[in-house]
């Protein structure tokens, strides 16, 4: 068996995940986990496959002729061995450039792994400024502390909210 990590983009129109599900069951392999978006009317994601030996130069050649999209796909040859603990971080502020660019150094610095980032900007509810709002699930080495990671995060403004539920 072979685990593969397919991206994808392409523009964005009815079907496609159809079409994407219908190639991967059609040529013998699973859809594991994925991660799909529509973001300037253009449809992107990242999709884990585990598909045997025998079908896998079918289901490659077959993902890349579809047209409407622009597919990568490597192989996944990651160990499960796990030595973090899983955290899930909430950031919120007043909405700024350099914000994602300041937290996930901060992040980097502690050794502290970004294994899932997802981020939008709404309206403040009262005022109506935008008001940035990231959903980070981190994978933590054993030895750094929720606490360490708030404490570092909340010196960078004032305006952040920081918080952090553990996971594992």
């Amino acid at each position: 068996m072979k685990q593969l990590i397919v991206t994808i983009i392409g523009k964005d129109k009815p079907g496609l995940v159809e079409q994407l599900s219908d190639t991967v069951y059609f040529n013998h392999a699973n859809w594991l986990s994925s991660s799909l978006s529509q973001l300037g009317g253009q449809f992107a994601g990242i999709i884990q496959i585990d598909v045997a030996t025998e079908h896998f130069q079918s289901l490659r050649q077959a993902l890349t002729d579809i047209e409407a999209l622009h597919i990568h796909i490597v192989e996944d040859h990651t160990q499960t061995v796990t030595t973090y603990v899983t955290q899930q971080l909430t950031v919120t502020g007043n909405d700024r450039r350099g914000i994602v660019k300041e937290v996930t150094r901060h992040l980097a610095q502690l050794g502290v792994n970004i294994a899932k980032l997802k981020t939008n900007t709404q309206s403040a509810p009262n005022w109506g400024y935008p008001i940035f709002v990231a959903e980070f699930q981190l994978h933590t080495p054993l030895e750094i502390s929720a606490a360490m990671i708030q404490q570092q995060l909340e010196q960078l403004a004032d305006d952040l909210t920081v918080d952090i539920e553990t996971l594992s």
